[in-house]
């Protein structure tokens, strides 16, 4: 049956055997789109079996009913599949000038001190500025699949367009608009995600899709090598300048998949692979975790966000974070600086890292959905980072030519990756504590990343300048820091979830909405009923026709 907006179907439906539960409260409140503030409850007599919920373990779909299991394999195809290829594109775009700094660039350019870090002091500017903006736009003006692919085919031309650059200056330039343009894809396509899985989906497909960044890390460090091998001086272009255009004629295809493959959001998608009952069903699968698909951008909206625990919270943890991974991208100045490796093995050793990354990236997918928690995996994740910053702290010294600790630097740098690989764990986290209200949940996003990238801008010119590289006399001690704080305000979000539950806001103002709506109605009604055209129905005219008031 249905009733003001819900669509009630067995538990076997809805969730192939599993029991779905609200912790957001129990009124029934239909929003905009026509998907209910809470969900419905749903429980079924039929038992799971052992072999199902194994399956279920290994891979979420496969506890589902049928036609639940054709769906997520479409969304899977479509969705996922983009969203790793553009991340990729978008990654290997991001950190390419690390291998080009050490393949020649910082040779051919004049580059000097700290010029290094400002390519990436010029980009974060950009890309701060963008996040929120970009998540406005994309949640209230032009939809996802216009504004995430066009974007991305513009960052790609802006790229291949760096190979020209004839000084430095220009290169500033260029990775500031290549920032400011980047700054849509992670969170505009958490929030994507976020609109077509349930929370026992997202966990894996977030880190799949998070992995990717570390592939696109690695492949950067295989394709500078290749090119500085087999394509430096090719045509009288240097290897490093090879290397720009290949990264942006990468990316023009893979932005042209973007405008077929994203689906937006199962109320307003218009994708031709999805199906009339398949886009139904998924408006039913989001309503069965009360998660609103879209939303009004308000003053009132925007207040009730800042009156609330997670958007501090989570933005604390996420700066912390965020700082703490930032220590690894300078693993490869290490190496150049130590004078004992040659440039090919300087981009490839740093690979091996990515390598690790990507397999605890999944282990810590497959953990958190399994287990159906999220704040241990990071807690697990930010400890093992935590053990090799203080490795680095203790045995990088100045000497670093005839340092006798290289193994257990090498160990260092590779355990500082780990931390990595719970940023998909971060905004699942997000996207279920938040997930009663859009624009809550596409603004916290950005702003964590925002805020987080804020101190990205300034702090590395201070904690890693590379006129100290290799030593970085605060570098690894900062990171230590940070990983031992993003641990701490970790575990303080299920305290707070505990004692302070959010939403309180927003459902007493859509209450208030309702009755000051339900009051319009009524009065609007007796006005009706006491007009005359309407008590004594339509009025004839002379030549038969009727004229309706």
């Amino acid at each position: 049956m249905a009733d003001k907006g819900f669509i009630v179907e067995s538990a076997e439906t809805m969730t192939g055997d599993t029991v779905i539960s609200s912790q957001l409260g129990s009124h029934s409140a239909e929003t905009d789109d026509g998907i209910p503030h809470t969900p419905t409850h749903f429980s079924s007599s039929s038992p799971v079996s052992h072999r199902r919920r194994l399956a279920g373990i290994v891979w979420d779909s496969l506890d589902k009913s049928p036609e639940d299991r054709r769906l997520i394999a479409k969304i899977d195809w479509f969705i996922l599949s983009y969203v790793c290829l553009a991340y990729f594109v978008k990654y290997l775009d991001q950190t390419n000038v690390s291998n080009a700094y050490v393949s020649g660039m910082k040779e051919d350019l004049a580059m000097s001190g700290n010029d290094l870090n400002y390519l990436t002091t010029f980009w974060t500017i950009g890309y701060i500025i963008g996040q929120v903006p970009s998540q406005i736009i994309m949640a209230t003006y032009v939809s996802p699949s216009i504004w995430l692919p066009s974007l991305e085919l513009t960052w790609s031309l802006l790229v291949a367009g760096m190979a020209a650059s004839k000084n430095v200056t220009t290169v500033y330039v260029l990775r500031f608009f290549i920032g400011l343009l980047e700054a849509s894809a992670y969170p505009g396509i958490m929030t994507l995600l976020g609109n077509w899985y349930l929370p026992e989906e997202q966990g894996k497909r977030a880190c799949i899709y998070q992995a990717s960044s570390s592939v696109a890390q690695m492949f950067s460090g295989y394709l500078q090598a290749a090119l500085f091998s087999n394509m430096n001086g090719v045509h009288g272009i240097a290897a490093w300048r090879w290397l720009f255009i290949f990264d942006g004629i990468i990316g023009v295809p893979i932005a042209a998949y973007g405008f077929f493959a994203i689906p937006n959001s199962p109320t307003t998608t218009r994708a031709r692979w999805l199906k009339p009952h398949e886009k139904q069903r998924a408006i039913e699968r989001m309503q069965s975790v009360g998660r609103r698909a879209r939303g009004r951008l308000t003053v009132r909206t925007v207040v009730n966000l800042f009156r609330e625990w997670p958007v501090y919270l989570f933005t604390l943890s996420f700066v912390c974070y965020i700082q703490a991974t930032r220590v690894y991208s300078y693993f490869n100045v290490w190496l150049k600086a130590t004078g004992r490796y040659s440039v090919e093995k300087v981009n490839l050793i740093p690979t091996a890292g990515f390598g690790i990354l990507v397999f605890f990236t999944l282990v810590f997918a497959w953990t958190s959905d399994g287990l159906r928690t999220r704040w241990p995996i990071i807690v697990w994740g930010a400890s093992m980072s935590l053990i090799g910053a203080i490795i680095l702290s203790v045995t990088v010294t100045n000497d670093h030519k005839a340092d006798p600790n290289i193994p257990a630097i090498l160990a260092g740098f590779f355990l500082t990756y780990l931390t990595t690989g719970t940023a998909g764990v971060y905004m699942t986290y997000i996207t279920e504590v938040l997930g009663y209200n859009y624009l809550h949940r596409a603004l916290v996003i950005a702003l964590t990343d925002t805020v987080a990238y804020v101190f990205v801008a300034w702090l590395p010119l201070v904690s890693f300048n590379t006129g100290e590289a290799p030593f970085f006399r605060v570098g690894y001690k900062l990171t230590a820091v940070f990983l031992a704080l993003q641990i701490v305000t970790i575990t303080l979000v299920p305290v707070a979830q505990r004692y302070f539950p959010v939403g309180k806001y927003e459902r007493n103002d859509e209450q208030e909405d309702q009755i000051t709506a339900a009051e319009t109605r009524k009065e609007d009604g007796a006005a009706g009923a006491s007009s005359p055209a309407t008590a004594q129905g339509p009025r004839p005219v002379a030549d038969g026709a009727v004229t309706v008031v």
